[in-house]
């Protein structure tokens, strides 16, 4: 599972010694320089990081309930030589139970190996992770999946045009059906796309816990300029970031 579609915000220091991301992005210019910069500064690293985390990290709930509790939180721990050592709760689920079972997860997982300057040197890391239950794991496949179709349409840039579209569908068996826009961005193009990307994604087969079922879903489209913006980072929100294209006269 990609980190909550990546997923992926921007990465952020939150003291001198740790590095801290959120579970949505999109890779953005950090200046990171491997010749002389520690491994904990390179955005690939840390987002490689946080997938191994996020994918170690889960609730295991019946898979026939199609419930969303969206658990959630907020971790500290030491990584050292593939590790995370000494791991706690800076946000808490709400449960102390998933909290304990979810530490007891990151601590068992399986990091990747930091590579380049420092790579033998602890570091520590805030990461944001989801506690996902087994039908919220099949959904985040399913937005996964639209979020790499997605587009930012060439005329709304030129445009400057920003805003959210919402759309609705269907999923069965790995097709999406019946999809509408249930509210609009204000411009056509962003629409569209947004539209599009539901369409023509190819969505992941369907878990036999689910086959032959129907499951209503929506997807709202973000379009920022320059940046996320005021787009909101949770479950079925897809980031569409853009620069905008300025036409040059002769």
């Amino acid at each position: 599972m990609k980190s909550r579609i990546a997923l992926l915000a921007l990465l952020t220091g939150l003291a001198a010694c740790s590095s801290a991301f959120g579970p949505y992005g999109n890779d953005v210019s950090t200046g990171f320089d491997s010749s002389k910069d520690p491994y904990w500064k390179d955005p690939r690293w840390d987002k490689t990081l946080l997938d191994a985390a996020q994918s170690a990290v889960n609730d295991p709930a019946d898979p026939a309930d199609t419930s969303t509790p969206g658990l959630h939180a907020v971790v500290k721990f030491t990584y050292s030589d593939g590790t995370a050592e000494y791991p706690e709760i800076i946000q808490s689920t709400g449960d102390p139970k998933k909290d304990e079972l979810l530490l007891h997860q990151l601590a068992s997982a399986s990091l990747p190996q930091a590579k380049g300057i420092d790579a033998d040197k602890p570091h520590e890391f805030v990461l944001d992770l989801d506690m996902p239950t087994p039908f919220e794991v099949f959904e985040y496949g399913v937005f996964d999946a639209i979020d790499s179709a997605r587009v930012y349409p060439k005329d709304a840039l030129l445009a400057g045009a920003t805003g959210t579209t919402v759309v609705g569908f269907d999923y069965l068996d790995g097709k999406a059906s019946n999809v509408i826009r249930v509210s609009s961005s204000g411009n056509k193009d962003l629409d569209k796309a947004s539209l599009d990307a539901v369409t023509k994604a190819t969505l992941p087969p369907t878990p036999s816990t689910y086959a032959g079922k129907t499951f209503h879903m929506q997807s709202a489209f973000c379009f920022s300029l320059n940046g996320p913006g005021k787009c909101p980072v949770k479950r079925g929100v897809i980031l569409v970031y853009g620069t905008r294209i300025r036409r040059v006269g002769f």
